[in-house]
């Protein structure tokens, strides 16, 4: 290294907090440095990589397949035991057939999202919640069903299963529970028993492992019935790249409704409420460009914005700009920092490849 760039200009520049100056003294010795060249490539490939891992930690497993019963139908044989509980008769071969025709029963199981489809069509109200823990449960008896999802290796006291880690794969019915016992009673379709006992405190780490999933269900109180229960997003964070794309997304979304409306209602014009608060026939007080919208107006479309991009992260997706990659030097397809061979023809990469 250079008497100008100094190792904590190489830390800084990492970090990037050099002035512009500082910044350019690196990359030019970079240049002429390939030691140091390699030296900072793979070290930003490296926390990039950490901060990938750091983004996934608290996603949700909604696409995990509950199918630990040996038939690959726990969730099924769950939904269709509380539908019997609710007097609601109906055969398993057309329950089957009803979960198969909509894709809610895949052949390696139900995914989480899905569990509850079944019991939704057949007129009862479910939620599903996140981030529950026992207490919650123990309210939640009290006018609810409860299907959780749990690892049935872990709830059944195997740890030979090499997946036993973060696989929630199984779903249960929760009969009852009693904390001075630490016992929980569930009804366990890879058992058949509707009331299997267990130690309250292995069926939490086993539940864990699906972020402490719930499908609360009950019969409805009314016909049109709502009782909405969003993910919560309020613990995550959105990097400068995402947030530059709120104003972006928030605008083409009042594009979509202002075209809607007009083709709803040809020669549509923008005009205020009247002083009634009224809309003046034949326009709409929203009906101008996004731009020209006051901030109070603009707000409903940047939360949308803000909650899906957050949304999307908690379950688990990552949005990359492909156009900001470097390229595959044989194939031409992007490749990411902390990809080790090219996923599309298999080249293992180098440092030099991300330059």
């Amino acid at each position: 290294m250079n008497n100008i760039v100094t190792k904590e200009n190489i830390i800084d520049f990492l970090n990037g907090n050099l002035s512009v100056q500082d910044t350019i003294d690196v990359l030019e010795t970079m240049a002429f440095d390939s030691s140091l060249e390699e030296h900072v490539i793979s070290t930003q490939r490296m926390n990039y990589a950490r901060q990938i891992d750091a983004d996934y930690g608290s996603f949700l497993p909604i696409s995990k397949m509950a199918a630990d019963d040996g038939e690959n139908l726990c969730d099924f044989q769950c939904e269709s035991y509380l539908l019997k509980k609710h007097g609601k008769e109906i055969s398993d071969s057309s329950l089957v057939e009803e979960a198969k025709s909509n894709y809610w029963l895949r052949s390696m199981g139900t995914p989480l999202y899905n569990i509850g489809k079944l019991l939704e069509s057949n007129g009862l109200l479910v939620n599903r919640v996140y981030d529950a823990d026992v207490n919650k449960l123990c309210e939640a008896l009290e006018e609810y069903d409860i299907i959780v999802v749990v690892n049935g290796f872990r709830l059944s006291g195997n740890e030979e299963d090499p997946f036993s880690e973060d696989n929630p794969n199984h779903a249960v019915v929760v009969v009852s529970i009693d904390k001075v016992a630490n016992e929980i009673v569930l009804y366990n379709p890879a058992t058949g028993n509707e009331k299997d006992v267990y130690s309250l405190t292995a069926f939490e780490e086993a539940w864990n492992e699906s972020k402490n999933y719930v499908v609360l269900i009950r019969e409805k109180e009314y016909e049109n019935e709502y009782n909405p229960r969003p993910i919560d997003v309020s613990d995550v964070s959105l990097t400068p790249d995402l947030l530059e794309l709120i104003d972006t997304i928030a605008e083409n979304a009042h594009n979509v409704w202002a075209e809607e409306k007009l083709r709803k209602n040809p020669g549509l014009k923008y005009a205020p409420l009247d002083k009634d608060g009224h809309e003046v026939k034949g326009c709409n007080h929203f009906f101008r460009p996004y731009t020209e919208l006051p901030e109070e107006d603009k707000k409903p479309d940047v939360d949308m914005a803000v909650n899906t991009i957050k949304l999307l992260k908690r379950l688990g997706y990552r949005i990359v700009n492909v156009n900001k990659l470097n390229r595959c030097p044989d194939c031409g397809e992007p490749i990411e920092m902390h990809h080790l061979f090219c996923s599309h023809c298999g080249k293992k990469l180098s440092w030099e490849d991300f330059k």
